[in-house]
């Protein structure tokens, strides 16, 4: 689906250590790598369904918060550059709630505190696409993605980054309606002293714009899709979503956003997940529009994480 919005599909993974290193989990840029989406992909089960190869300049600012606490906040521009290449930069901010150290004596027991402990993580990335060619009915792209981050822990700092790539294409299957293909391989890099994990993603989905929508006389259209995950750890993820909207989000004047969705995490906190959000977007005569999209998903015992993204968008 592209970076726009492919390039909310590149999700930077946390990951094992190379061959031969014990997994040190938190202690490496390599094994702790905030993930920042926009609330628009979570809400359709983790996959980007909405907006394939839009052309608008957009600016987005996307902030997710836990229950127990931590925030992951996130700024966004994405232009066109001629007619083939697009790029979207983003930075980011991840940052825990300051807690009590604690101690505990030799023989185990309960120690007391002695001062706070907080954790940040900061860093931003740079996507660019690339559309290639058309031939049959089909539309090729190529994608890339590169990424920088600096964790600092209470007792040590580090730094690291990754490299991504991926395509897509796309085909029109008449009567407004596409299909479109992606996948994606990485992150692939090195960070805190070692090398960390990759993942490869392939996914699909079908959209259709409507003249007529459901329960409404006016412009609507829905979008589904399906997308697989297999982790360096030989793992498996992989979600499906549904979109529905309501009116013509090139038009002037609102356009209503339904979203569903359900991912399965592999050993995650929650192995099955069961999203949702909306979301609402006005567009002016001038062509620019505010949109804000929520959306909510389980995180198991840490309870529920919130998304909200608010952004400016020009015509496609």
């Amino acid at each position: 689906m592209t970076r726009l919005p492919l390039a909310w599909l590149v999700l930077l993974f946390a990951g094992i250590a190379g061959p031969g290193v014990a997994a040190d989990i938190g202690t490496g840029f390599g094994e702790s790598l905030a993930v920042l989406t926009s609330a628009r992909q979570a809400g359709t089960g983790g996959l980007a369904l909405e907006d394939p190869w839009r052309r608008g300049v957009i600016f987005e600012a996307t902030t997710i918060v836990m229950a127990a606490g931590p925030r992951w906040v996130g700024l966004a521009g994405q232009s066109g550059l001629g007619p083939s290449l697009r790029l979207t930069a983003e930075g980011f901010l991840f940052q825990t709630p300051v807690i009590g150290r604690t101690t505990e004596h030799s023989d185990g027991s309960y120690g007391g505190e002695s001062g706070t402990a907080q954790s940040r993580e900061w860093g931003g990335r740079v996507t660019g696409q690339v559309d290639l060619w058309e031939t049959s009915g089909w539309r090729f792209a190529v994608l890339g993605c590169g990424s920088g981050l600096v964790q600092r822990l209470p007792d040590r700092t580090a730094s690291g980054g990754a490299l991504e790539v991926g395509g897509q294409a796309q085909r029109g299957l008449g009567g407004n309606r596409y299909l479109t293909a992606w996948t994606l391989v990485g992150p692939l890099g090195v960070g805190g002293g070692r090398s960390y994990a990759w993942q490869g993603v392939i996914g699909t989905a079908l959209q259709e714009r409507l003249a007529k929508g459901l329960m409404v006389s006016g412009p609507a259209g829905y979008s589904v899709g399906l997308e697989g995950e297999v982790l360096r750890e030989q793992l498996i993820h992989g979600g499906a979503g549904a979109l529905y909207w309501f009116g013509d989000p090139q038009r002037v004047g609102p356009t209503l956003f339904l979203r569903a969705g359900a991912r399965a995490m592999e050993q995650s906190a929650a192995q099955f997940q069961v999203r949702g959000g909306m979301g609402v977007l006005w567009r002016w005569k001038s062509g620019w529009g505010l949109q804000f999209d929520y959306a909510v998903a389980p995180l198991g015992d840490l309870g529920l994480v919130h998304y909200g993204t608010l952004g400016f968008r020009g015509m496609n």
